[in-house]
């Protein structure tokens, strides 16, 4: 055993987990913390704002399908970090984001920068603490990853004074199977056995793959399940990229608005297959106009709270939804179990695309997003991971751009944060510095975290950045056209992007027709740096806000 500085514990305890990437903004009560990862192999990530590295700590999390990891200072840098972290709790997305506060001789004296931080991020994690001891920190930074990934998994906080990352304590090494679970709970073959049985009295089942299905060991199964059922998969909103809708039994997301075929193969279904899903409000309206109530459903997954939180189920298992769809597609074999759907999704997906298709006028000027989405698709490899920003281009980006691969498709979820995409994009690209990542935001969005282009140069983040650009907040003129007839005050004027990008030292190209989007995708996946295309777009193609849903209802 050594002794060692509270700071280098934190970096020991880091290391063990195998965190090879943080992201921070420098401040003075983490500088301790930050000199022992720089002597380090951990790389470090410096942002211009700390809602950047909130985020791009959620896009690493995301990417890795681990714990991503972000720092600040204490109480104004602490209280920037507050959007991500909040995001990643409603998303289920493990982030640890250590705080620096005072030396303890001055807490509760109202110095400066003072904020109950514990506090401050009590309600947007799983667990926020403040380490009191040096002798405490490898302790506390282990509990700190293992409430992060079990269960329900997401973001805590811990808060560090300064003087215990400058104290000293005899420091025991450990590894992570030591101290927390790797294996989440498994599911009884009895249960197997009673699915395979409601399968039997099936004529119509529908697998629904949700969020956990993603960071499920066994998310290779579920096309093994679908392809021996012989049965569609529809997604949830933000777990579009569990299965591709390339795949002749993919549906892609359901919701209103979003998921002509998914929506079609819901109302057929007699049983749902309900695999890692956490019934959003967005995918569902908690109604039953898209999960019909005539459908039985098999509800599994990790999180025990969801289970049967919105719809009533037929059966119920908290476990890993990866080992029971592999017991399925075996049971499945075994019993000859085959729907034999396939024609049948075919012709949804048929229909779909004739509706979709008629949504798109590609010589319109100013652009559809509708078109512009679609020519993305057309020109954009298909292991390209995107992630997309909130607004009301997005609801036409999740229509019309379908996703080819799993895993390629990340969206800030039920927080819906606007401005989120461009970091977590950041954050992904981090993880996967040698695959085509491309972040698709609005105007508005853009310029909520356009500071992080200088970081995305400095550390060879080389993404493609698409700003659907109409001048203004789309999703709140969608509002005030349609409910307050026509009054509205949400456009804005911009700075031209394409030349914005090249004052940072990134490069880009302003598009106002389809071919020459074509031209800058194929100069942006050529690029050496980042690069942004600045899309004009129509101000008229609005998707229907979420009021009108409810109106309906």
């Amino acid at each position: 055993m050594k002794t060692i500085s509270g700071a280098r514990a934190v970096v020991e305890v880091l290391l063990e987990e195998g965190v090879e990437q943080v992201f921070h903004l420098p401040g003075s009560q983490i500088i301790d913390i930050l000199d022992e990862i720089y002597q380090s192999p951990i790389r470090q990530v410096m942002t211009r704002h700390e809602q950047g590295a909130a985020f791009m700590a959620d896009g690493y999390a995301r990417a890795k399908r681990g714990v991503g990891v972000c720092l600040s200072t204490v109480g104004p840098g602490a209280v920037n970090l507050v959007s991500g972290i909040a995001a990643s709790f409603k998303a289920q997305i493990p982030v640890l984001a250590i705080t620096g506060i005072h030396d303890q001789k001055i807490l509760e004296k109202d110095s400066f920068h003072e904020t109950d931080q514990v506090s401050l991020f009590r309600p947007i994690t799983k667990w926020s603490a403040c380490i009191y001891q040096p002798e405490s920190v490898p302790e506390m930074v282990r509990k700190a990853f293992r409430v992060a990934l079990t269960g329900r998994r997401g973001p805590v906080h811990l808060a560090i004074p300064s003087d215990v990352s400058r104290g000293r304590l005899t420091f025991q090494p450990g590894t992570p199977k030591r101290y927390r679970p790797s294996m989440p709970p498994a599911c009884s073959e009895e249960a197997v056995v009673e699915i395979i049985d409601l399968l039997k009295q099936s004529k119509f089942p529908v697998i629904l793959a949700g969020w956990d299905i993603l960071w499920s060991e066994g998310r290779a199964y579920l096309v093994e399940l679908a392809e021996a059922l012989k049965v569609p998969v529809a997604t949830m909103l933000s777990s579009l990229g569990a299965f591709p809708y390339s795949h002749p039994l993919g549906v892609g997301i359901i919701g209103r608005g979003r998921g002509e075929a998914g929506n079609s193969v819901l109302q057929e279904a007699d049983l749902i297959l309900a695999m890692g899903v956490k019934f959003d409000y967005q995918s569902t309206r908690y109604n039953n106009q898209i999960i019909p109530d005539t459908a039985k459903i098999v509800h599994i997954g990790t999180d025990a709270e969801e289970i049967g939180r919105i719809y009533p189920f037929e059966l119920g298992i908290v476990c890993d939804p990866g080992p029971v769809m592999q017991a399925l597609a075996q049971k499945a074999k075994e019993n000859h179990l085959d729907f034999n759907l396939s024609k049948s999704v075919a012709g949804i997906k048929q229909a779909a695309r004739k509706i979709l298709d008629q949504e798109i006028r590609p010589d319109a000027i100013p652009l559809q997003p509708q078109a512009i989405a679609r020519t993305l698709r057309d020109l954009l490899p298909p292991e390209t991971i995107v992630a997309v920003d909130g607004g009301n281009f997005a609801k036409h980006v999740r229509r019309h751009f379908e996703i080819l691969q799993p895993d390629t498709f990340h969206y800030p979820d039920d927080y819906g944060s606007v401005g989120a995409s461009f970091p977590m994009a950041l954050g992904v690209k981090a993880f996967y510095p040698d695959r085509p990542v491309v972040c698709l935001n609005g105007d508005g969005a853009f310029l909520l975290n356009i500071q992080e282009l200088e970081t995305a140069v400095r550390e060879d983040l080389n993404i493609i950045v698409v700003v659907f650009n109409d001048f203004g907040f789309g999703n709140v003129r969608a509002y005030q056209k349609m409910k307050y007839e026509g009054r509205y005050k949400c456009d804005h004027g911009n700075p031209p992007f394409d030349e914005m990008a090249r004052l940072f030292g990134a490069d880009g190209a302003k598009v106002k027709r389809l071919d020459e989007l074509r031209q800058a995708v194929i100069a942006g996946l050529k690029s050496s740096v980042p690069y942004v295309i600045d899309v004009m777009m129509s101000q008229e193609e609005l998707g229907k806000p979420g009021f009108l849903d409810l109106k309906q209802n």
